[in-house]
């Protein structure tokens, strides 16, 4: 039975950390829960369940990570014991959270966060191709 209470609590571990990081992070920002919750396009409810250490869904993670100014693949470096990175454009933490309203801007950036590395690169690097060609 001790190795079931373990094996418990080495995977809720991981979401509580989280669940302080974030909070942490929206008090570094000095933002309220309801405007993370917007920049991010998750529920309030979805919010505070991350707060209190429940699991979601990776595309969640990744509006999250951008809501409060992390790298992509922050949330992910947390959950393995590691520590969140700020994106670089974080020198002006009184800046507010940019929200972006085209919902298929919101889309494609959200599946091209979700991408692996590698992939992203690819896909990136053929967008740029393709863009050069048309000027």
């Amino acid at each position: 039975m001790a190795g079931y209470a373990q094996l418990m609590t080495a995977h809720v571990v991981p979401l509580e950390k989280l669940g302080r990081e974030v909070d942490l992070r929206i008090t570094e920002l000095g933002l309220e829960y309801a405007e993370v919750a917007r920049a991010a396009e998750i529920s309030v409810e979805t919010l505070s369940k991350i707060r209190r250490g429940a699991r979601a869904r990776a595309v969640t993670y990744r509006r999250l990570e951008r809501a409060l100014r992390w790298e992509s693949g922050s949330v992910d470096a947390i959950l393995k014991g590691g520590v969140p990175r700020k994106t670089p454009d974080d020198a002006d933490l009184s800046a507010e959270v940019e929200v972006e309203t085209d919902p298929q801007t919101v889309a494609v950036m959200t599946i091209l966060d979700a991408l692996p590395r590698r992939v992203r690169a690819e896909v990136l690097r053929r967008l740029r191709d393709q863009l050069t060609d048309g000027l």
